[in-house]
């Protein structure tokens, strides 16, 4: 990751706001029709939350917008992105794991098994 001055991004505007944010994150709100991702699910007996994951990474993978975050008082470009999911752990609690993002479903969903897993036992947030 390296510094990024903010008034030569897209996200200068952005900035200002986030920077003073306890937990800068964007949320978006849609309604689509999943039909076929319950049936990949089905057909390929993978998890149906991964699989939303993915796409919502796949989508993101695109957007150079998704790479500038801020840290501290700085925006940092980051080299990956990660996604983030929330894993209910074994104390029946909500902890946060985020996993590293690079296209390959396979490789995705092995680290997804893994990471969701591992959080869920230990009930210790994974943030990248």
């Amino acid at each position: 990751m390296k510094e990024v001055n903010p008034k030569e991004t897209s996200r200068g505007q952005q900035f200002e706001i986030w920077k003073n944010a306890p937990n800068p994150m964007l949320i978006f709100v849609k309604k689509m029709d999943v039909t076929n991702l319950v049936r990949i699910s089905k057909k390929r007996h993978l998890k149906f939350n991964m699989l939303l994951d993915y796409c919502i990474g796949k989508a993101a993978i695109g957007q150079k917008e998704f790479y500038l975050l801020p840290v501290g008082k700085k925006l940092m470009q980051f080299d990956n992105i990660a996604v983030n999911t929330m894993v209910k752990n074994h104390l029946g609690e909500v902890s946060s794991c985020d996993i590293a993002f690079n296209g390959d479903l396979d490789c995705y969903n092995s680290d997804y098994l893994k990471y969701t897993a591992e959080v869920a036992q230990s009930c210790v947030d994974r943030d990248l």
